[in-house]
């Protein structure tokens, strides 16, 4: 089972043609509304490519709170319809998460109002992983109270299980972190706050990558959208992984696309090798920005098995 504790927003999406200035009022040229929140898109991601394997219950149980009003149902109910397991998901006494994505072409700005995602606490994460075992994996982000995520990894490692922290949005992170660290999955602005090396050129990311595997943490994923990404095991296998180039609509979801690909095929199913688990998230997260919105951009596994052509190449 793989447990997500992490944010469940409503999303806004506003297509603009340009974005506004300052003091300046602009027409968008469509709006959508749906499913958000890092947490709530990486679990999507999970159930999705899980539905492949046809095992009959859900793969992914998501930890976390939305508001005790209609839009906090909603979110719940489309969890729900896209087999994530809400048992772990509380309605409470403040606002649902919302978030507000202004798209222009290949470019979006977020802004966030965290809302209930903020009262997510100690005894959420003692409740939902009581059955956890050291077969599971638990996976982080950083739109809760940062103090939870740190506990919750203390507490996943304790079990003995797979942690994985996708470390967004950016901010510097506490040292003892990164010993309950498995696997870390920064872009190139948080790997630049978490080590204080800008991943410009290939020796500075190995050399960011390198600070990360010296404070303890045993996989390391440098995502660098168009160009691809750096992983490392431990600096025994060093690679890049190349972005496959296609038509980018929106990249809303992506990151979160390719954290929840890696989380499912390494090592939880066991069929990949860890650089093989990356070019398979690689390719599931860009048939996500070749399409547009957040958890419903998401692709199926057989879809990126079709673009995959069933190899690993």
């Amino acid at each position: 089972m793989i447990y997500v504790l992490g944010s469940i927003n409503n999303d806004i999406s506003l297509e603009l043609e340009r974005m506004p200035k300052k003091g300046e009022t602009i027409i968008a040229d469509g709006c959508r509304m749906g499913l958000g929140g890092k947490g709530a898109n990486q679990a999507v991601a999970i159930a999705r490519l899980a539905q492949r394997y046809g095992t009959g219950h859900t793969a992914v149980k998501m930890i976390g709170h939305v508001g005790k009003d209609a839009v906090g149902s909603e979110l719940i109910n489309k969890l729900n319809a896209l087999e994530v397991d809400t048992e772990f998901v509380r309605q409470v006494n403040r606002s649902t998460g919302t978030a507000v994505v202004a798209l222009t072409g290949k470019d979006n700005r977020i802004i966030v109002y965290s809302g209930a995602n903020l009262g997510v606490s100690k005894s959420d994460v003692d409740e939902a992983l009581q059955n956890a075992t050291g077969s599971d994996i638990l996976v982080c982000q950083l739109e809760i109270p940062m103090y939870i995520v740190g506990y919750a990894l203390r507490k996943a490692r304790s079990i003995g299980m797979t942690t994985v922290l996708n470390p967004a949005p950016a901010k510097e992170l506490p040292d003892d972190f990164y010993p309950n660290i498995d696997i870390i999955v920064p872009n190139e602005t948080e790997t630049q706050i978490l080590t204080g090396i800008n991943p410009r050129d290939p020796d500075s990311r190995r050399a960011a990558i390198r600070e990360f595997h010296t404070r303890g943490v045993h996989y390391v994923v440098l995502t660098l959208g168009s160009e691809g990404s750096e992983i490392s095991d431990d600096d025994r296998i060093y690679a890049h992984i190349p972005a496959r180039q296609v038509r980018v609509v929106d990249t809303t979801a992506a990151g979160d696309t390719f954290v929840g690909a890696l989380t499912l095929t390494y090592p939880h199913i066991g069929m990949y090798s860890f650089k093989e688990a990356c070019l398979f998230a690689t390719k599931a997260a860009s048939l996500t920005v070749s399409r547009a919105g957040a958890s419903e951009s998401i692709p199926t596994f057989d879809e990126v098995c079709a673009l995959y052509n069933h190899e690993i190449k």
